[in-house]
């Protein structure tokens, strides 16, 4: 395995997560409520991070664990740790990557069935537009990619950046 070309630089990645921050705020401005952040461990921790730092809104941070990758195909996504959502919140869902959308629609149904007022999801990258409320960058290819929390079997998060990983 080796790294390609870079989509995406940590620079631009941060930037992005700032944007993002101020939309999210004017989408929740008039919220009576904290916001409840779900941060979907393990990929999504630095974005997520970088997201809510800008978030002028009160926050509540939870966190959930989902597998839905074996190697480098995505899987049906599995719950490994899952956190209570008090009845009436309104969630937001950070993810790193939005890939077939079925982690999206398992954490929709579980927060909606436990009495959340609202979900919406905002993901870092994704592979089609309009899967997420809020997308970072469109990455529109199957490649698989690495770096600022995406991994391969745990590995490579760690990149500034977004890389594609080639076989």
């Amino acid at each position: 395995m080796e790294l390609g070309q870079a989509f995406v630089t940590g620079e631009q990645i941060r930037a992005r997560a700032k944007e993002l921050a101020h939309e999210i705020d004017e989408a929740y401005k008039d919220s009576k409520q904290p916001l409840v952040c779900v941060c979907v461990l393990r990929g999504a921790a630095i974005f997520y991070c970088d997201v809510i730092k800008h978030l002028k809104t009160d926050i509540r941070c939870e966190f959930v664990s989902v597998r839905s990758y074996d190697g480098m195909k995505a899987c049906e996504p599995v719950l490994i740790q899952d956190t209570a959502i008090q009845k009436g919140a309104d969630v937001l869902v950070i993810e790193d990557i939005v890939d077939t959308g079925a982690t999206a629609a398992l954490m929709k149904k579980r927060f909606l069935s436990q009495g959340a007022n609202s979900m919406k999801m905002c993901s870092m990258v994704a592979r089609r537009p309009g899967v997420a409320d809020w997308i970072g960058f469109v990455i529109d290819t199957d490649k698989f990619f690495v770096g600022y929390g995406l991994d391969y079997n745990q590995q490579l998060r760690n990149i500034d950046g977004i890389y594609e990983l080639i076989p």
